[in-house]
């Protein structure tokens, strides 16, 4: 049986997102539509299976106003609605992390099938932790909290980077030591407004909890990647919106499987692998720790 084709990260809104620069709204169906859209993958006919949604990055800071819960209401309310296309996502602003923050994002893992967090470091303005958090310290311990609760629900974490200063991948290099056993995926593979690709295999190459996200990525970089890694360590995802899907899986397929000097005659099984295999094995991870605490 082929794995399902999985997007690592869209985006969904009931509100046009005039901060982050998107534009109108973005409704659910509009993601399914995109996902349905009529395409060709490895040859044969091909939807999105499913897709990672988080809510629109214009809604989780401070100034929209909007508690944690009002955040991904939408989202929630999308999961519920189409189970078996959409995948829950939160986002996660380390500043307002609290107890109420970890009891609501629980029940949402529990009970509502999210499986992934994402951190953004450039939107929301905070450097990765660079050194173990001391008494007193409180600024190098923000982001702990959120690490050891991916731990406990064996979530991935997914961690925004492509420009400076705060979304320098290397800046995952430590979190990805202090916590080895949580899955850290690396968005964008360092390239959205700078191409940082290579300090991303750098961090990923000493660690292997580390993977990368394929949105923004050029195609030698993406074959580099997979050469540097291998293809059960890199993860497709569109970044839609703003990004188009088929444009990315095209990206992502011809990168691979064409031949050199274009591709690297990456065969159909590994490229499922990175098309959605990897992140449904990631996804079966959580399943099992929810299951676990039942």
């Amino acid at each position: 049986m082929k794995p399902p084709i999985i997007d690592c990260l869209t985006h969904i809104s009931r509100e046009a997102d005039d901060v982050v620069g998107w534009g109108p709204r973005f409704l659910a169906e509009d993601l399914i539509a995109q996902m349905d859209a009529p395409r060709k993958v490895l040859g044969e006919p091909a939807r999105i299976d499913k897709s990672i949604v988080f809510p629109a990055l214009a809604e989780t800071v401070p100034t929209s106003g909007l508690s944690f819960e009002q955040q991904h209401e939408y989202v929630l309310e999308s999961v519920r609605k189409y189970p078996d296309r959409l995948v829950g996502g939160a986002v996660i602003h380390a500043r307002l992390w609290d107890d109420d923050v970890a009891s609501q994002l629980e029940s949402m893992v529990r009970e509502d099938n999210f499986r992934m967090l994402y951190i953004h470091p450039s939107f929301h303005k905070y450097w990765l932790p660079i050194s173990t958090p001391s008494e007193g310290e409180g600024s190098k311990q923000l982001l702990y909290p959120v690490f050891e609760f991916a731990r406990k629900w064996d979530l991935p974490v997914l961690l925004h980077t492509g420009e400076p200063p705060y979304g320098l991948p290397a800046t995952v290099e430590f979190v990805a030591g202090e916590f080895p056993d949580v899955t850290m995926i690396i968005a964008h593979m360092g390239t959205q407004g700078v191409v940082y690709t290579l300090e991303s295999l750098l961090v990923a190459n000493n660690h292997p909890n580390v993977m990368l996200e394929t949105s923004f990525t050029q195609c030698h970089m993406l074959i580099e990647s997979v050469h540097s890694l291998g293809s059960e360590r890199v993860i497709f995802g569109s970044n839609c919106p703003p990004m188009e899907p088929t444009q990315q899986l095209m990206t992502v397929e011809e990168s691979l499987t064409l031949a050199p000097p274009i591709g690297m005659s990456l065969s159909f099984d590994n490229t499922r692998k990175v098309l959605g295999g990897n992140l449904a094995s990631l996804i079966e991870k959580t399943d099992s720790a929810v299951a676990r605490a039942q």
